[in-house]
């Protein structure tokens, strides 16, 4: 469903990701085909179409789209997610796994021979907005921030009734007001 989903867009995809770990779905053990078509029928707001998604689902393009990535992973011989690829004229670099975001500043510095600046006019608003909802933790890890600092932002931004809690995320996830 979800490569289905991204046939239509990434960001169609990448928000239903988002939301089955923002709301543990994956950690379900009744989770079903109908709740995920219940949850895909939510995202017809942001433009998705759920005809269009069954259909491709059923397609042909799905299967061929599913294998380009298969054909990929093996290319690169990717072993573990996730996984990130650079590549300049000169050399390709792979990196399997999670790691600190200065390792991947100094990757880039080494590849590009500059050191790469991070945007640092985000705020809580605009992670909110980029990606539709977030749970507190992440807030705190994107913004290097502590928790209790992004819980005062995310009660005053409700207060203005720019963003809100996610229901059923126990106060842990918030969205944007739409």
């Amino acid at each position: 469903m979800i490569k289905a989903m991204e046939l239509q867009g990434k960001r169609h995809a990448m928000r239903f990701l988002r939301h089955l770990h923002i709301n543990d779905i994956f950690l379900k053990d009744g989770a079903s085909d109908s709740d995920l078509w219940e949850i895909a029928r939510s995202f017809v707001d942001y433009g998705l179409d759920i005809d269009e998604l069954a259909a491709d689902i059923q397609s042909n393009q799905l299967l061929s789209a599913l294998a380009v990535d298969h054909e990929i992973l093996k290319d690169w011989e990717i072993e573990s997610l996730p996984a990130l690829t650079f590549v300049t004229r000169d050399e390709a670099l792979k990196i399997e796994g999670l790691y600190p975001y200065d390792v991947y500043q100094a990757v880039m510095a080494e590849l590009l021979g500059y050191v790469p600046s991070r945007e640092s006019e985000w705020d809580v608003e605009k992670v909110l907005a980029r990606y539709d909802a977030s749970t507190i933790t992440e807030l705190a890890f994107i913004l290097e921030l502590e928790k209790p600092v992004i819980e005062r932002e995310l009660k005053k931004l409700s207060l203005q009734q720019r963003c809100r809690p996610v229901p059923g995320c126990s106060g842990q996830a918030w969205a944007t007001n739409k």
